[in-house]
C-alpha cells in the first residue's frame, strides 16, 4: 500500500514536471515568436520607409516645379508603419513661400507611394486655374502645344502683361514655348533681371498636363547654389541619372492622362545625353514687377501662366 502511495506521488511529480517543462517551452517559443515577429515587422516597415525616402528624394530632383525641399523624416511611426514627410517651399526673388509637404505612407505590407504629392484643386471658373491643395496657392501651368486645343481643354493663360502691370510685386510665371528651345537659346532670350528658376522638359502622347502639377524638369542653379537660374554640365548629368533611376525603381506608378511620367523621363534622358543638345518645352521665371516689364510680349511664348504673385518686401 505504501509502495502504491509513493508511486502515485512520483507519478504526479513527473506529470507536474512535464507540464512545467511544456509550459516553459511554450513560453520561450511564444516569446521567440513575438520577438521574431516584431523584428520581422520592423524590417519590412524599414524596407518600405527606405523606398519612400528614395521616392521623395528622386521626385524632389525631377518632379518639383520651382519647389525646394528642406527635410525628409519619419512621422507618426508605429510598429506597423508610419509616414515619410518632406517640407517644401518656393523661393521667388529671394522671398520664401511655404508649400504643401510631400507625404508618403508606408507599412510592413508595403508602400503607398506619394503619387499625389503635387495634388491640385481646380478653379470653378472658365479660367481653369489650378491651386495647390494644401496651401491653395496658384500653380503656374504649362500647356501641350503639340496638338490643337479643343473646347474641353483648359484655356491657355496669358498672364505676362497682367504681371508686368503690377507694382512692387514679385512673381513666378510659367512660360510655355511655341517650340522647344535649348538652354543657350533660353538664356539669350530672357532679360538678366529674370531668373529661370525651373526648366520643363515637356510631355508627349497628348497627356494634357494643364490641370496637374506633375511636371518633369530641372531646377535652375549652379552646383551648390540653387536659384541662380543657370545650368551646368554636372547638374544636368545628375538630372539625367535621376530620370533613369525614377523609371527603374518607380516606373508605372505615376500616370498623367495615360502617360507613364517616369518612362517619358527616361526616354528624354536617352534622347538628350548632354546639356548642349537638351531642349526644353518651357520655363518658370521669377522676378519683380520691373523685371517682367523688360520681358515685354515675346513672340516665342505660346502661353504664360502666373503662379504666386505677392508684395515685395524690403527685408528678405
Amino acid at each position: 500500500m505504501k509502495t502504491d502511495i509513493e508511486f502515485n506521488r512520483l507519478a504526479r511529480r513527473v506529470r507536474w514536471k512535464r507540464w512545467l517543462i511544456t509550459i516553459g517551452i511554450a513560453v520561450v517559443v511564444s516569446f521567440g515568436l513575438v520577438v521574431g515577429g516584431y523584428q520581422l515587422l520592423q524590417h519590412l516597415a524599414a524596407k518600405s520607409s527606405d523606398r519612400d525616402m528614395d521616392y521623395l528624394q528622386v521626385t524632389a530632383e525631377i518632379l518639383a516645379p520651382n519647389l525646394q525641399s528642406s527635410d525628409r523624416y519619419l512621422a507618426n511611426t508605429t510598429i506597423q508603419g508610419g509616414q515619410v514627410v518632406s517640407h517644401r517651399y518656393k523661393e521667388i526673388a529671394g522671398q520664401r513661400v511655404a508649400w504643401s509637404p510631400a507625404v508618403t505612407n508606408y507599412s510592413w505590407l508595403g508602400t503607398e507611394l506619394g503619387t499625389a504629392i503635387n495634388a491640385t484643386d481646380w478653379g470653378n471658373t472658365r479660367q481653369d486655374r489650378v491651386y495647390d491643395r494644401i496651401t491653395q496657392q496658384r500653380v503656374p501651368q504649362f500647356y501641350d502645344v503639340s496638338r490643337r486645343p479643343t473646347k474641353a481643354d483648359p484655356r491657355r493663360q496669358q498672364d505676362l502683361a497682367t504681371v508686368a502691370r503690377t507694382s512692387h510685386q514679385v512673381a513666378e510665371v510659367a512660360l510655355t514655348f511655341k517650340h522647344p528651345l535649348t538652354y543657350a537659346a533660353i538664356q539669350r532670350k530672357l532679360p538678366r533681371s529674370l531668373t529661370a528658376a525651373w526648366y520643363w522638359i515637356g510631355t508627349k502622347d497628348s497627356a494634357s498636363p494643364e490641370l496637374t502639377n506633375d511636371y518633369l524638369g530641372i531646377a535652375g542653379g549652379d552646383d551648390g547654389a540653387p536659384g541662380t537660374g543657370r545650368l551646368t554640365t554636372n547638374n544636368y548629368r545628375y538630372f539625367r541619372s535621376a530620370l533613369k533611376q525614377a523609371y527603374q525603381e518607380f516606373g508605372g506608378t505615376l500616370r498623367t492622362g495615360g502617360l507613364d511620367v517616369f518612362k517619358f523621363g527616361a526616354q528624354y534622358a536617352k534622347r538628350y545625353p548632354s546639356l548642349q543638345t537638351a531642349k526644353f518645352a518651357g520655363v518658370i521665371v521669377t522676378g519683380n514687377s520691373a523685371a517682367f516689364k523688360q520681358l515685354g510680349h515675346p513672340d516665342w511664348v505660346a502661353a504664360s501662366s502666373a503662379g504666386i504673385v505677392m508684395p515685395q518686401t524690403a527685408i528678405q
